[in-house]
Protein backbone atom coordinates (compact mmCIF):
# COMPACT_ATOMS: atom_id res chain seq x y z
CA UNK A 1 0.00 0.00 0.00
CA UNK A 2 1.23 3.07 -0.65
CA UNK A 3 2.50 5.20 2.12
CA UNK A 4 0.66 9.00 2.11
CA UNK A 5 2.63 11.72 3.19
CA UNK A 6 1.40 13.83 6.13
CA UNK A 7 -0.51 16.90 4.09
CA UNK A 8 -2.10 14.39 2.39
CA UNK A 9 -3.29 12.75 5.43
CA UNK A 10 -3.96 16.02 6.60
CA UNK A 11 -6.21 16.77 3.48
CA UNK A 12 -8.06 13.74 3.83
CA UNK A 13 -9.13 14.69 7.19
CA UNK A 14 -12.38 16.43 8.38
CA UNK A 15 -11.91 20.26 9.40
CA UNK A 16 -11.29 20.68 12.97
CA UNK A 17 -13.16 23.91 14.69
CA UNK A 18 -10.91 27.01 14.13
CA UNK A 19 -10.07 29.21 16.77
CA UNK A 20 -11.34 31.82 14.54
CA UNK A 21 -15.24 32.06 14.54
CA UNK A 22 -16.12 35.36 14.27
CA UNK A 23 -19.69 34.12 12.59
CA UNK A 24 -20.43 38.31 11.29
CA UNK A 25 -17.20 38.12 8.47
CA UNK A 26 -19.02 34.64 6.62
CA UNK A 27 -21.88 37.41 5.77
CA UNK A 28 -19.23 39.67 4.11
CA UNK A 29 -18.29 40.24 0.24
CA UNK A 30 -15.33 38.54 -0.51
CA UNK A 31 -13.12 38.71 -3.87
CA UNK A 32 -12.58 35.22 -5.04
CA UNK A 33 -8.73 33.87 -5.02
CA UNK A 34 -9.02 33.50 -9.04
CA UNK A 35 -9.70 37.43 -9.39
CA UNK A 36 -6.58 37.69 -6.66
CA UNK A 37 -4.40 35.59 -8.84
CA UNK A 38 -5.11 37.21 -12.30
CA UNK A 39 -4.24 36.04 -15.97
CA UNK A 40 -0.29 38.03 -15.38
CA UNK A 41 2.58 36.54 -13.55
CA UNK A 42 1.86 39.10 -11.00
CA UNK A 43 -1.44 39.82 -9.26
CA UNK A 44 -3.38 42.72 -10.62
CA UNK A 45 -3.69 43.93 -7.11
CA UNK A 46 -0.67 44.02 -5.42
CA UNK A 47 0.05 45.64 -2.38
CA UNK A 48 -4.10 46.34 -1.72
CA UNK A 49 -5.81 45.44 1.53
CA UNK A 50 -8.82 42.63 0.45
CA UNK A 51 -11.00 40.30 2.06
CA UNK A 52 -10.91 36.58 0.45
CA UNK A 53 -12.68 33.40 0.81
CA UNK A 54 -11.74 29.57 0.38
CA UNK A 55 -11.07 25.73 1.39
CA UNK A 56 -8.08 25.76 3.38
CA UNK A 57 -6.14 22.89 0.71
CA UNK A 58 -3.15 22.11 2.54
CA UNK A 59 -1.20 23.07 5.53
CA UNK A 60 2.44 23.64 4.10
CA UNK A 61 5.71 23.14 6.38
CA UNK A 62 3.62 21.83 8.98
CA UNK A 63 7.09 20.32 11.19
CA UNK A 64 8.55 24.17 10.77
CA UNK A 65 8.15 27.32 12.91
CA UNK A 66 6.38 29.25 9.89
CA UNK A 67 3.81 26.50 8.28
CA UNK A 68 1.69 28.35 5.77
CA UNK A 69 -1.92 27.63 4.08
CA UNK A 70 -2.92 27.07 1.08
CA UNK A 71 -6.34 28.63 0.02
CA UNK A 72 -8.40 27.44 -3.25
CA UNK A 73 -11.42 29.41 -4.68
CA UNK A 74 -14.80 28.24 -3.82
CA UNK A 75 -16.43 29.01 -7.18
CA UNK A 76 -13.50 28.60 -9.57
CA UNK A 77 -13.61 30.55 -13.05
CA UNK A 78 -13.62 29.16 -16.67
CA UNK A 79 -10.13 30.95 -17.22
CA UNK A 80 -7.87 28.24 -17.61
CA UNK A 81 -4.89 31.24 -17.46
CA UNK A 82 -6.07 32.21 -13.38
CA UNK A 83 -4.83 30.05 -10.91
CA UNK A 84 -7.41 29.08 -8.11
CA UNK A 85 -5.09 29.12 -5.01
CA UNK A 86 -3.03 31.52 -3.06
CA UNK A 87 -0.35 31.38 -0.19
CA UNK A 88 -1.48 32.36 3.20
CA UNK A 89 1.58 33.17 5.30
CA UNK A 90 -0.18 33.48 8.64
CA UNK A 91 1.83 30.80 10.62
CA UNK A 92 -0.62 31.53 13.62
CA UNK A 93 -4.05 30.16 11.00
CA UNK A 94 -1.56 27.45 9.72
CA UNK A 95 -1.16 26.05 13.22
CA UNK A 96 -4.59 26.17 14.34
CA UNK A 97 -6.65 25.93 11.28
CA UNK A 98 -7.26 22.15 9.64
CA UNK A 99 -7.36 21.29 5.96
CA UNK A 100 -10.68 20.86 4.93
CA UNK A 101 -12.15 24.39 6.27
CA UNK A 102 -13.98 27.51 4.26
CA UNK A 103 -11.85 30.41 5.85
CA UNK A 104 -12.82 34.02 5.14
CA UNK A 105 -9.71 35.94 5.80
CA UNK A 106 -8.55 40.37 5.47
CA UNK A 107 -4.99 40.70 4.15
CA UNK A 108 -2.63 41.98 1.71
CA UNK A 109 -1.42 40.07 -1.33
CA UNK A 110 2.39 40.51 -2.41
CA UNK A 111 4.42 38.45 -4.49
CA UNK A 112 7.23 36.32 -2.82
CA UNK A 113 9.35 35.52 -4.98
CA UNK A 114 6.96 35.40 -7.51
CA UNK A 115 4.42 33.77 -5.98
CA UNK A 116 1.02 35.62 -5.02
CA UNK A 117 0.34 35.22 -1.33
CA UNK A 118 -2.05 37.17 1.23
CA UNK A 119 0.20 38.67 4.01
CA UNK A 120 -1.11 40.59 6.97
CA UNK A 121 -4.12 38.74 7.61
CA UNK A 122 -6.08 40.62 10.38
CA UNK A 123 -7.67 38.22 12.90
CA UNK A 124 -10.36 40.21 13.82
CA UNK A 125 -12.13 39.26 10.85
CA UNK A 126 -10.79 35.56 10.13
CA UNK A 127 -13.66 33.14 10.22
CA UNK A 128 -14.26 29.72 9.37
CA UNK A 129 -17.42 29.54 7.61
CA UNK A 130 -18.13 26.01 7.05
CA UNK A 131 -16.46 22.54 6.14
CA UNK A 132 -16.25 20.28 2.96
CA UNK A 133 -13.74 18.00 1.71
CA UNK A 134 -10.83 18.34 -0.51
CA UNK A 135 -11.35 18.62 -4.78
CA UNK A 136 -9.60 16.28 -6.74
CA UNK A 137 -6.28 17.48 -7.94
CA UNK A 138 -5.95 18.69 -11.32
CA UNK A 139 -4.46 16.16 -13.31
CA UNK A 140 -1.54 17.91 -15.51
CA UNK A 141 0.91 16.14 -17.91
CA UNK A 142 4.51 16.74 -19.06
CA UNK A 143 6.10 18.62 -20.88
CA UNK A 144 4.06 22.18 -21.27
CA UNK A 145 2.90 23.58 -24.07
CA UNK A 146 5.40 26.24 -25.38
CA UNK A 147 3.51 29.26 -24.29
CA UNK A 148 1.86 27.32 -21.22
CA UNK A 149 3.38 28.47 -17.66
CA UNK A 150 2.79 26.97 -14.28
CA UNK A 151 1.50 30.50 -13.43
CA UNK A 152 -1.77 29.71 -14.10
CA UNK A 153 -1.69 26.53 -11.21
CA UNK A 154 0.04 28.29 -8.86
CA UNK A 155 -0.73 27.20 -5.18
CA UNK A 156 -2.99 24.64 -6.54
CA UNK A 157 -3.07 20.64 -6.02
CA UNK A 158 -1.90 18.37 -9.22
CA UNK A 159 -1.76 15.04 -9.62
CA UNK A 160 0.53 13.27 -13.14
CA UNK A 161 -0.94 10.19 -14.32
CA UNK A 162 2.06 9.75 -16.51
CA UNK A 163 5.14 7.90 -15.09
CA UNK A 164 7.99 10.97 -14.39
CA UNK A 165 11.83 10.05 -14.86
CA UNK A 166 14.30 11.07 -12.20
CA UNK A 167 16.78 13.29 -13.64
CA UNK A 168 18.76 14.69 -10.81
CA UNK A 169 18.94 13.31 -7.19
CA UNK A 170 21.99 15.90 -5.97
CA UNK A 171 20.01 17.42 -3.19
CA UNK A 172 17.80 14.51 -2.25
CA UNK A 173 19.78 13.14 0.57
CA UNK A 174 20.39 17.40 1.99
CA UNK A 175 17.19 18.65 0.72
CA UNK A 176 14.33 15.94 -0.23
CA UNK A 177 14.56 17.04 -3.66
CA UNK A 178 14.56 15.28 -6.71
CA UNK A 179 14.44 16.71 -10.40
CA UNK A 180 12.08 14.46 -12.46
CA UNK A 181 10.88 15.11 -16.32
CA UNK A 182 8.69 12.82 -18.72
CA UNK A 183 11.88 11.52 -19.86
CA UNK A 184 15.89 11.62 -19.15
CA UNK A 185 16.89 14.37 -20.09
CA UNK A 186 19.98 15.36 -22.07
CA UNK A 187 23.19 17.88 -22.12
CA UNK A 188 21.89 20.26 -25.48
CA UNK A 189 25.51 19.89 -26.91
CA UNK A 190 25.53 16.21 -26.53
CA UNK A 191 22.47 16.23 -29.19
CA UNK A 192 23.06 19.36 -31.42
CA UNK A 193 25.86 21.53 -32.42
CA UNK A 194 26.69 24.54 -30.04
CA UNK A 195 24.60 27.97 -30.57
CA UNK A 196 20.93 28.32 -31.58
CA UNK A 197 20.23 24.76 -32.35
CA UNK A 198 21.59 23.90 -28.67
CA UNK A 199 19.91 26.62 -27.18
CA UNK A 200 16.60 25.27 -28.84
CA UNK A 201 17.18 22.24 -27.62
CA UNK A 202 17.15 23.47 -24.01
CA UNK A 203 14.41 25.53 -24.35
CA UNK A 204 12.31 22.46 -25.16
CA UNK A 205 13.79 20.65 -22.41
CA UNK A 206 12.83 22.80 -19.78
CA UNK A 207 9.08 21.89 -20.43
CA UNK A 208 9.46 18.60 -19.58
CA UNK A 209 10.70 19.39 -16.05
CA UNK A 210 9.74 19.82 -12.49
CA UNK A 211 11.43 19.50 -9.01
CA UNK A 212 9.98 17.61 -6.13
CA UNK A 213 10.10 18.60 -2.88
CA UNK A 214 9.36 16.20 0.37
CA UNK A 215 7.52 19.24 1.85
CA UNK A 216 9.66 19.57 4.57
CA UNK A 217 11.62 22.13 5.51
CA UNK A 218 14.63 19.60 7.81
CA UNK A 219 17.76 19.24 6.45
CA UNK A 220 19.57 15.94 6.36
CA UNK A 221 16.14 13.80 6.69
CA UNK A 222 16.11 10.72 7.72
CA UNK A 223 15.07 8.03 6.14
CA UNK A 224 15.63 9.95 2.79
CA UNK A 225 11.91 10.26 1.06
CA UNK A 226 11.44 9.27 -2.39
CA UNK A 227 12.99 5.62 -1.78
CA UNK A 228 10.90 2.71 -0.61
CA UNK A 229 11.82 2.05 2.96
CA UNK A 230 14.82 4.46 3.05
CA UNK A 231 18.28 5.14 0.96
CA UNK A 232 21.06 2.71 1.84
CA UNK A 233 24.09 1.84 0.18
CA UNK A 234 21.74 -1.56 -1.05
CA UNK A 235 19.01 0.85 -1.66
CA UNK A 236 18.84 3.30 -4.28
CA UNK A 237 17.29 6.15 -6.59
CA UNK A 238 19.46 6.03 -9.68
CA UNK A 239 18.69 9.05 -12.36
CA UNK A 240 16.54 6.71 -15.36
CA UNK A 241 14.43 5.33 -12.44
CA UNK A 242 10.89 6.13 -12.57
CA UNK A 243 8.23 7.57 -10.00
CA UNK A 244 4.55 6.88 -10.75
CA UNK A 245 1.73 8.48 -9.06
CA UNK A 246 3.25 11.93 -8.31
CA UNK A 247 0.64 14.65 -6.54
CA UNK A 248 1.33 17.73 -4.99
CA UNK A 249 0.83 21.28 -4.62
CA UNK A 250 3.08 23.48 -6.84
CA UNK A 251 5.10 26.17 -5.29
CA UNK A 252 6.80 29.36 -6.99
CA UNK A 253 10.35 29.45 -4.63
CA UNK A 254 13.66 31.70 -5.59
CA UNK A 255 14.82 28.01 -6.53
CA UNK A 256 11.82 28.56 -9.70
CA UNK A 257 8.74 25.83 -9.62
CA UNK A 258 8.52 23.38 -7.41
CA UNK A 259 6.23 20.28 -6.33
CA UNK A 260 5.61 19.47 -2.53
CA UNK A 261 4.21 16.10 -2.48
CA UNK A 262 1.09 15.00 -1.10
CA UNK A 263 1.93 11.60 -0.89
CA UNK A 264 5.13 9.63 -1.89
CA UNK A 265 5.22 8.01 -5.63
CA UNK A 266 5.96 4.69 -5.91
CA UNK A 267 9.18 4.29 -7.33
CA UNK A 268 10.20 1.58 -9.96
CA UNK A 269 13.63 0.74 -10.55
CA UNK A 270 13.75 1.34 -14.30
CA UNK A 271 17.40 1.59 -14.53
CA UNK A 272 18.50 -0.81 -12.39
CA UNK A 273 22.29 -1.17 -11.37
CA UNK A 274 24.28 -2.73 -13.81
CA UNK A 275 27.00 -5.68 -12.47
CA UNK A 276 30.41 -5.78 -14.17
CA UNK A 277 31.29 -5.50 -17.70
CA UNK A 278 30.98 -8.72 -19.75
CA UNK A 279 33.67 -10.90 -19.71
CA UNK A 280 36.87 -10.17 -22.74
CA UNK A 281 37.95 -13.33 -24.80
CA UNK A 282 41.59 -14.23 -24.14
CA UNK A 283 42.09 -12.96 -27.82
CA UNK A 284 40.97 -9.34 -26.74
CA UNK A 285 42.18 -6.16 -25.37
CA UNK A 286 40.48 -4.28 -23.23
CA UNK A 287 41.43 -0.60 -22.29
CA UNK A 288 39.39 1.76 -19.42
CA UNK A 289 39.31 4.93 -18.61
CA UNK A 290 38.48 5.83 -14.78
CA UNK A 291 37.89 9.31 -13.24
CA UNK A 292 39.50 8.39 -9.57
CA UNK A 293 37.44 11.56 -7.98
CA UNK A 294 40.45 13.08 -6.15
CA UNK A 295 42.43 9.92 -5.03
CA UNK A 296 44.92 11.89 -2.54
CA UNK A 297 46.86 10.38 -0.28
CA UNK A 298 48.49 13.15 1.29
CA UNK A 299 51.98 11.95 0.89
CA UNK A 300 54.76 13.90 1.74
CA UNK A 301 52.59 16.97 3.33
CA UNK A 302 50.36 17.06 6.32
CA UNK A 303 48.14 14.26 5.39
CA UNK A 304 44.30 15.64 6.10
CA UNK A 305 42.65 17.40 5.28
CA UNK A 306 44.39 17.08 1.78
CA UNK A 307 43.14 20.09 -1.02
CA UNK A 308 41.29 17.74 -2.38
CA UNK A 309 39.72 14.08 -2.10
CA UNK A 310 39.50 12.32 1.47
CA UNK A 311 39.66 15.09 4.54
CA UNK A 312 40.75 11.59 6.79
CA UNK A 313 42.18 8.48 6.90
CA UNK A 314 39.45 6.77 7.41
CA UNK A 315 37.57 8.53 5.01
CA UNK A 316 41.20 7.48 2.56
CA UNK A 317 39.85 3.67 3.96
CA UNK A 318 36.15 4.06 2.07
CA UNK A 319 37.27 5.60 -0.86
CA UNK A 320 40.26 3.01 -2.08
CA UNK A 321 37.79 0.42 -1.17
CA UNK A 322 35.44 1.40 -3.60
CA UNK A 323 37.65 2.37 -6.33
CA UNK A 324 39.65 -0.54 -6.15
CA UNK A 325 36.44 -2.93 -6.30
CA UNK A 326 35.73 -0.95 -9.52
CA UNK A 327 39.00 -1.48 -11.03
CA UNK A 328 39.22 -4.97 -10.54
CA UNK A 329 35.89 -5.79 -11.71
CA UNK A 330 36.57 -4.13 -14.87
CA UNK A 331 39.64 -6.32 -16.03
CA UNK A 332 41.05 -4.25 -17.85
CA UNK A 333 44.48 -4.71 -19.48
CA UNK A 334 45.35 -0.64 -19.64
CA UNK A 335 43.71 1.94 -17.58
CA UNK A 336 44.01 5.34 -18.23
CA UNK A 337 43.44 6.99 -14.34
CA UNK A 338 42.21 10.77 -14.10
CA UNK A 339 42.32 12.94 -10.89
CA UNK A 340 45.05 11.32 -9.29
CA UNK A 341 46.93 13.22 -6.52
CA UNK A 342 50.59 14.56 -8.01
CA UNK A 343 52.72 13.85 -5.31
CA UNK A 344 54.94 11.27 -6.96
CA UNK A 345 55.32 7.85 -8.15
CA UNK A 346 56.91 6.40 -5.11
CA UNK A 347 55.71 4.26 -2.27
CA UNK A 348 52.92 6.09 -0.27
CA UNK A 349 52.26 8.95 -3.30
CA UNK A 350 48.33 8.07 -4.74
CA UNK A 351 49.59 6.40 -7.95
CA UNK A 352 51.38 3.71 -6.58
CA UNK A 353 49.09 3.78 -3.35
CA UNK A 354 46.11 2.79 -5.51
CA UNK A 355 48.39 0.26 -8.07
CA UNK A 356 49.55 -1.63 -4.45
CA UNK A 357 45.72 -1.79 -3.52
CA UNK A 358 44.43 -3.27 -6.45
CA UNK A 359 46.75 -5.85 -6.76
CA UNK A 360 45.40 -7.02 -3.46
CA UNK A 361 41.88 -6.67 -4.43
CA UNK A 362 43.01 -9.18 -7.42
CA UNK A 363 44.86 -11.25 -5.73
CA UNK A 364 48.50 -10.84 -7.25
CA UNK A 365 50.95 -8.71 -8.00
CA UNK A 366 49.30 -8.22 -12.02
CA UNK A 367 48.99 -4.36 -12.28
CA UNK A 368 51.68 -2.01 -12.99
CA UNK A 369 52.29 1.71 -13.03
CA UNK A 370 53.28 3.68 -16.09
CA UNK A 371 56.13 5.78 -14.59
CA UNK A 372 57.28 8.70 -16.79
CA UNK A 373 60.69 10.38 -16.29
CA UNK A 374 58.87 13.85 -16.02
CA UNK A 375 56.83 14.82 -13.21
CA UNK A 376 53.44 15.21 -15.42
CA UNK A 377 53.10 19.32 -14.26
CA UNK A 378 52.36 21.31 -11.25
CA UNK A 379 48.60 20.63 -11.33
CA UNK A 380 47.45 19.41 -8.13
CA UNK A 381 46.12 15.72 -9.90
CA UNK A 382 47.45 14.37 -12.67
CA UNK A 383 46.65 12.11 -15.86
CA UNK A 384 48.42 8.11 -14.90
CA UNK A 385 48.17 5.05 -16.52
CA UNK A 386 48.56 1.05 -15.12
CA UNK A 387 48.74 -1.94 -16.77
CA UNK A 388 48.44 -5.85 -16.71
CA UNK A 389 51.65 -7.10 -16.77
CA UNK A 390 50.88 -10.59 -18.05
CA UNK A 391 48.60 -9.18 -20.92
CA UNK A 392 50.76 -6.05 -22.24
CA UNK A 393 54.29 -5.07 -22.12
CA UNK A 394 55.22 -1.50 -22.44
CA UNK A 395 57.91 -0.50 -25.45
CA UNK A 396 59.24 2.74 -26.06
CA UNK A 397 59.31 5.35 -23.35
CA UNK A 398 56.17 6.81 -21.68
CA UNK A 399 55.65 10.36 -22.87
CA UNK A 400 54.05 13.31 -21.25
CA UNK A 401 53.47 16.87 -23.19
CA UNK A 402 53.96 19.62 -20.59
CA UNK A 403 54.39 22.93 -22.73
CA UNK A 404 51.48 24.84 -25.05
CA UNK A 405 48.02 24.50 -23.65
CA UNK A 406 49.27 21.96 -21.22
CA UNK A 407 51.42 24.13 -19.13
CA UNK A 408 48.28 25.32 -17.18
CA UNK A 409 44.65 24.60 -17.28
CA UNK A 410 44.34 20.82 -19.08
CA UNK A 411 46.61 18.48 -17.21
CA UNK A 412 49.62 17.21 -19.21
CA UNK A 413 48.62 14.18 -21.57
CA UNK A 414 50.21 10.79 -20.85
CA UNK A 415 50.82 8.36 -23.96
CA UNK A 416 52.39 4.83 -23.94
CA UNK A 417 53.22 2.39 -26.38
CA UNK A 418 52.56 -1.28 -25.41
CA UNK A 419 52.79 -4.86 -27.24
CA UNK A 420 49.40 -6.74 -27.04
CA UNK A 421 51.02 -10.34 -25.80
CA UNK A 422 48.38 -12.52 -27.63
CA UNK A 423 48.57 -10.82 -30.85
CA UNK A 424 51.55 -9.38 -31.17
CA UNK A 425 50.02 -5.92 -32.37
CA UNK A 426 51.18 -3.19 -31.29
CA UNK A 427 49.05 -0.03 -29.64
CA UNK A 428 49.53 3.38 -28.28
CA UNK A 429 47.28 4.46 -25.54
CA UNK A 430 47.17 8.52 -24.64
CA UNK A 431 45.44 9.52 -21.18
CA UNK A 432 43.70 13.12 -21.13
CA UNK A 433 42.06 15.58 -18.92
CA UNK A 434 41.13 18.79 -20.36
CA UNK A 435 40.40 21.98 -18.81
CA UNK A 436 36.87 22.15 -17.03
CA UNK A 437 34.23 24.39 -17.54
CA UNK A 438 34.13 26.24 -14.34
CA UNK A 439 35.98 28.86 -12.77
CA UNK A 440 35.53 31.28 -15.80
CA UNK A 441 38.19 33.71 -16.10
CA UNK A 442 37.69 37.17 -14.55
CA UNK A 443 38.07 39.44 -17.49
CA UNK A 444 36.03 38.57 -20.70
CA UNK A 445 38.26 36.55 -23.38
CA UNK A 446 38.52 34.14 -25.76
CA UNK A 447 37.59 31.78 -23.19
CA UNK A 448 34.70 33.40 -21.07
CA UNK A 449 31.43 31.76 -21.71
CA UNK A 450 30.08 32.32 -25.13
CA UNK A 451 26.52 31.42 -24.24
CA UNK A 452 26.73 28.86 -27.25
CA UNK A 453 25.90 26.06 -24.81
CA UNK A 454 30.21 25.00 -24.27
CA UNK A 455 30.70 26.56 -21.28
CA UNK A 456 33.70 28.38 -19.90
CA UNK A 457 37.14 28.02 -21.48
CA UNK A 458 36.58 25.98 -25.11
CA UNK A 459 39.28 28.23 -26.47
CA UNK A 460 41.73 26.37 -24.32
CA UNK A 461 39.97 22.63 -24.36
CA UNK A 462 39.97 23.51 -28.93
CA UNK A 463 43.55 24.43 -28.39
CA UNK A 464 44.64 21.41 -26.44
CA UNK A 465 43.06 18.99 -28.68
CA UNK A 466 44.75 20.64 -31.42
CA UNK A 467 48.23 20.55 -29.59
CA UNK A 468 47.10 17.12 -28.51
CA UNK A 469 47.10 15.65 -32.29
CA UNK A 470 50.12 17.13 -33.45
CA UNK A 471 51.59 15.96 -30.52
CA UNK A 472 50.62 12.21 -31.37
CA UNK A 473 51.78 12.13 -34.96
CA UNK A 474 55.25 12.93 -34.03
CA UNK A 475 55.00 9.62 -31.61
CA UNK A 476 56.07 10.63 -29.00
CA UNK A 477 56.89 7.00 -27.17
CA UNK A 478 59.43 6.34 -29.78
CA UNK A 479 57.25 3.53 -31.29
CA UNK A 480 55.29 4.02 -34.89
CA UNK A 481 52.21 2.17 -34.86
CA UNK A 482 49.31 2.92 -36.82
CA UNK A 483 46.83 1.46 -33.38
CA UNK A 484 46.08 4.36 -31.80
CA UNK A 485 43.45 5.89 -28.94
CA UNK A 486 42.83 8.44 -26.79
CA UNK A 487 40.53 8.53 -24.21
CA UNK A 488 39.80 10.65 -20.72
CA UNK A 489 37.92 13.25 -19.44
CA UNK A 490 37.66 15.96 -22.73
CA UNK A 491 35.18 18.30 -20.49
CA UNK A 492 33.53 18.35 -23.97
CA UNK A 493 30.29 17.18 -24.76
CA UNK A 494 30.08 15.40 -28.51
CA UNK A 495 29.15 18.26 -30.62
CA UNK A 496 31.13 20.64 -28.86
CA UNK A 497 34.26 21.91 -30.51
CA UNK A 498 37.22 20.04 -28.76
CA UNK A 499 35.87 16.74 -29.71
CA UNK A 500 34.58 17.64 -33.22
CA UNK A 501 38.29 19.32 -33.80
CA UNK A 502 39.90 15.57 -33.05
CA UNK A 503 37.51 13.82 -35.22
CA UNK A 504 38.63 16.27 -38.09
CA UNK A 505 41.80 15.57 -37.67
CA UNK A 506 41.08 11.73 -38.01
CA UNK A 507 40.11 10.18 -35.11
CA UNK A 508 37.20 8.15 -35.00
CA UNK A 509 34.98 7.79 -32.23
CA UNK A 510 34.25 4.41 -30.90
CA UNK A 511 30.67 5.49 -29.50
CA UNK A 512 27.99 4.61 -32.16
CA UNK A 513 26.79 8.19 -33.05
CA UNK A 514 23.00 6.50 -33.24
CA UNK A 515 23.31 5.76 -29.44
CA UNK A 516 22.99 8.12 -26.47
CA UNK A 517 25.61 7.41 -24.11
CA UNK A 518 25.99 9.24 -20.80
CA UNK A 519 29.28 9.83 -18.62
CA UNK A 520 27.87 12.67 -16.42
CA UNK A 521 25.47 14.15 -14.94
CA UNK A 522 25.23 17.78 -13.96
CA UNK A 523 22.23 20.23 -12.53
CA UNK A 524 19.81 17.54 -14.33
CA UNK A 525 21.45 16.73 -17.88
CA UNK A 526 22.97 13.73 -18.69
CA UNK A 527 26.09 14.16 -21.09
CA UNK A 528 29.40 12.51 -22.16
CA UNK A 529 32.35 14.53 -20.56
CA UNK A 530 34.51 11.19 -21.09
CA UNK A 531 35.17 9.74 -24.72
CA UNK A 532 37.82 7.42 -26.50
CA UNK A 533 38.87 8.22 -30.24
CA UNK A 534 41.10 6.11 -32.05
CA UNK A 535 43.06 5.77 -35.31
CA UNK A 536 41.15 4.23 -38.30
CA UNK A 537 43.13 0.84 -38.04
CA UNK A 538 42.43 0.68 -34.17
CA UNK A 539 38.86 1.14 -34.93
CA UNK A 540 38.26 -1.32 -37.10
CA UNK A 541 39.33 -4.10 -34.44
CA UNK A 542 36.69 -2.47 -32.46
CA UNK A 543 34.69 -4.91 -30.48
CA UNK A 544 32.91 -3.68 -28.23
CA UNK A 545 32.36 0.37 -26.36
CA UNK A 546 30.62 1.02 -23.31
CA UNK A 547 30.58 3.70 -20.38
CA UNK A 548 30.05 1.81 -17.02
CA UNK A 549 27.24 3.80 -15.92
CA UNK A 550 27.88 3.17 -11.64
CA UNK A 551 28.37 6.25 -10.85
CA UNK A 552 26.45 9.26 -12.78
CA UNK A 553 23.51 7.88 -11.75
CA UNK A 554 23.98 7.18 -8.01
CA UNK A 555 22.98 9.72 -5.41
CA UNK A 556 25.61 11.51 -4.25
CA UNK A 557 25.62 10.48 -0.61
CA UNK A 558 26.75 7.04 -1.36
CA UNK A 559 29.95 7.95 -1.94
CA UNK A 560 32.55 7.89 0.55
CA UNK A 561 31.99 11.01 2.39
CA UNK A 562 31.11 11.47 6.09
CA UNK A 563 30.20 14.54 6.22
CA UNK A 564 26.37 15.30 7.10
CA UNK A 565 25.90 12.21 8.03
CA UNK A 566 24.84 10.43 11.31
CA UNK A 567 26.84 7.76 12.60
CA UNK A 568 24.66 5.03 11.56
CA UNK A 569 23.98 6.57 7.80
CA UNK A 570 27.95 6.45 7.64
CA UNK A 571 26.93 2.77 8.02
CA UNK A 572 24.12 2.04 6.18
CA UNK A 573 24.56 4.52 3.18
CA UNK A 574 28.67 2.64 2.60
CA UNK A 575 29.49 -0.03 0.83
CA UNK A 576 33.00 -0.98 -0.52
CA UNK A 577 31.28 -1.92 -4.27
CA UNK A 578 31.70 -0.01 -7.30
CA UNK A 579 28.44 2.35 -6.90
CA UNK A 580 29.34 5.61 -6.35
CA UNK A 581 33.08 5.36 -6.63
CA UNK A 582 33.70 8.37 -8.06
CA UNK A 583 31.03 10.65 -9.98
CA UNK A 584 32.28 9.72 -13.84
CA UNK A 585 31.22 6.64 -15.38
CA UNK A 586 34.46 4.90 -16.66
CA UNK A 587 34.55 3.55 -20.38
CA UNK A 588 35.59 0.58 -21.40
CA UNK A 589 36.57 -0.49 -24.90
CA UNK A 590 37.21 -4.30 -26.59
CA UNK A 591 39.66 -4.74 -29.46
CA UNK A 592 40.65 -8.18 -31.32
CA UNK A 593 42.94 -8.33 -33.89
Amino acid sequence: MRKLHPVAIAVAIAACTSAFANADSCQRPYVEINKLQGATAESPVVGQTVETRGLVLATLYADSKTPQLLLQSLQPDLNDQTAEAILVTDSVLAQKTAPGTILHLRGTVREINGMTALTNTDNSFAATCGKTTAPEPVPVKLPRQTNDSWERLEGMWLSFPQPLIVNDTYTLARFGEVLVADKRLRVATEIEQPGKTASQFEAAQQLSELMLDDGSQIQNPDPVPFVADGLAANRTLRVGDTLRGVQGFLLQTKQGYRLLVSQMPTHDATNPRPSAPPAKTQQELRIASFNVLNFFTGEGKNPFPTKRGASSADELTRQQAKMVAALAAMDADVIGLLEVQNNGFEKGGALQTLVKALNQQVGSDMYQAVLPKEKPGTDDIMVAMIYRSAAVKPVGQAAVKLDGPFSKGSRPPLAQSFVHTTSGQTVTVGINHFKSKGSCPKEPSADSDQQDGQGCWNGARVAAATALNQWLVTNPTGVSTDYQVIMGDFNAYRKEQPIQTLEQAGWQHLANATEVHSSFVFKGRSGTLDHALASKALHAKLQRFAHWSINADEPEVLDYNMEHKTPEQQQTWYAPTPYRSSDHDPLYMDFKF
